[in-house]
């Protein structure tokens, strides 16, 4: 069984392994690279969410023919690799992501409070 793991932790576990490879490999002090890095990992995402949508019909694109199950699971790695690729951002910055989606969060709740009264599109 998988432990519970915060935020703040999986950004820990980042900053160690950065650590650890050194700087020539992390490329923490190349801040354009990291959000260039980010950007492809978000793309690669979309493309696992089109591809399990199966809405854009692209004969030549790559995992489209993919069975459900492969799809879900580049869907789920695509995921994975964008958090840590966000994680690594905020290391390199100093950011404290688990501070920042706690704000974030809050604001979002605030500005859009849950309406018990509208569900589903319905009142």
């Amino acid at each position: 069984m998988k432990q519970n793991l915060s935020i703040r932790k999986a950004q820990d576990d980042v900053a160690a392994y950065l650590t650890a490879k050194g700087p020539a490999w992390s490329g923490l002090g190349k801040h354009y690279y990291l959000v260039t890095h980010l950007v492809e990992e978000i793309g690669e995402l979309a493309r696992a969410v089109i591809n399990l949508e199966d809405k854009v019909i692209e004969p030549h694109r790559r995992g489209l023919a993919a069975p459900s199950v492969e799809k879900t699971a580049a869907l789920l790695d695509s995921i994975g690799d964008s958090f840590f690729h966000l994680l690594k951002l905020c290391v390199a910055y100093g950011l404290d992501l688990e501070e920042a989606f706690e704000s974030s969060f809050g604001a979002i709740k605030n500005k859009y409070p849950v309406d018990h009264s509208f569900r589903d599109g319905r009142r």
